[in-house]
């Protein structure tokens, strides 16, 4: 009953708002054992702070101060209820709504897989999401070749396939943070704001997880090389793009569509003063928004005073209970 999309929908109608999930790190005081959780935080009860476990970590000596093991990792992608997360070489999928949890581990990311140039290499980054014409879910490994280029594979999390990927766009032209947004099939990388001095085009790199091929899409007409705070996200299965530095409203453009032109369109705007009057589906926006603004002013009683600035460690979740991988 748990995995029937009847259960699941009914629920869903009943339990309608997403939820935020950040990903914490709790490290022993020996700091010999290091976990790392999801914590819940539902904008209708502040009571509803509930911590899913991912996994443990053990060493015979303590993990170093002020390293890399003091740092929660990342939470990749989201996609129909489940879960992406990139920690230490491992990538964890779960769905916290059944606790169902699927770990790939180092060994088996550092594979060799048929192309010379980086077998026993670990991913630097990986992008999570769903090819919407079969249902199966993919992550795409990326992996850093000679320095600057990027190569990159496509595995299928059903069949266990893994195949190359084109991904022509260099290391340094991808984003600080190297993640990816799922939306409407597809995976979707923002790229890093360029020098004041080039006349480079910028453009969005895409890779349709369906016909695992790469392409430029085309930003919008106010987008431009001085754009710094620009934050790429999903709602309700549509990219969006926000420059979050505006003030007091934050300006919301989606992308409309593809072909056979590039269209996006502004369909709403956020005044990050009321962050906490905000609509769930507004919350990691608004969270964004507030994390760059300049005024310096706090909104009150704001139910996400404990969450982290950092948007690579928390995700918008809603409910799904029939999904797994």
């Amino acid at each position: 009953m748990i995995e029937s999309n009847y259960l699941a929908e009914k629920r869903l109608l009943r339990h309608p708002n997403p939820k935020l999930l950040v990903l914490r790190l709790e490290i022993s005081s020996d700091r010999c054992s290091r976990t790392i959780f999801l914590a819940t935080n539902s904008k209708d009860d502040h009571n509803d702070h509930i911590k899913i476990f991912i996994h443990s970590y053990k060493s015979p000596l303590p993990y170093p101060i002020y390293s890399m093991y003091d740092i929660a990792g990342q939470i990749m992608g989201y996609c129909n209820g489940l879960v992406c997360i990139f920690d230490l070489g491992y990538i964890y999928l779960i769905n916290p709504a059944t606790r169902k949890l699927r770990i790939l581990s180092p060994e088996f990311l550092r594979a060799y897989t048929d192309r010379t140039g980086w077998s026993n290499e670990l991913p630097i980054s990986v992008g999570f999401g769903r090819d919407m014409v079969t249902g199966t879910y993919k992550v795409i490994l990326m992996y850093l070749y000679d320095r600057h280029f990027i190569k990159t594979e496509a595995l299928n999390l059903e069949s266990g396939e893994r195949r190359y990927v084109h991904f022509p766009i260099l290391y340094d032209e991808l984003g600080d943070d190297k993640r990816s947004i799922f939306a409407n099939g597809s995976l979707y990388w923002l790229p890093k704001p360029l020098s004041l001095f080039t006349n480079k085009l910028i453009k969005l790199a895409a890779i349709d997880l369906h016909t695992e091929t790469f392409r430029y899409v085309s930003l919008p007409s106010w987008y431009t090389k001085y754009s710094k705070s620009v934050y790429l996200w999903s709602l309700k299965d549509s990219l969006c793009l926000s420059d979050v530095q505006q003030t007091p409203r934050v300006d919301v453009w989606s992308l409309q569509q593809e072909d056979p032109s590039v269209k996006w369109e502004k369909i709403f705007s956020v005044n990050i003063l009321s962050t906490n009057c905000l609509d769930a589906n507004f919350w990691k926006l608004g969270l964004a928004a507030y994390y760059f603004s300049s005024t310096g002013r706090y909104p009150a009683n704001n139910p996400l005073d404990q969450v982290p600035n950092d948007h690579c460690s928390s995700v918008l979740y809603t409910e799904k209970l029939g999904s797994s991988v």
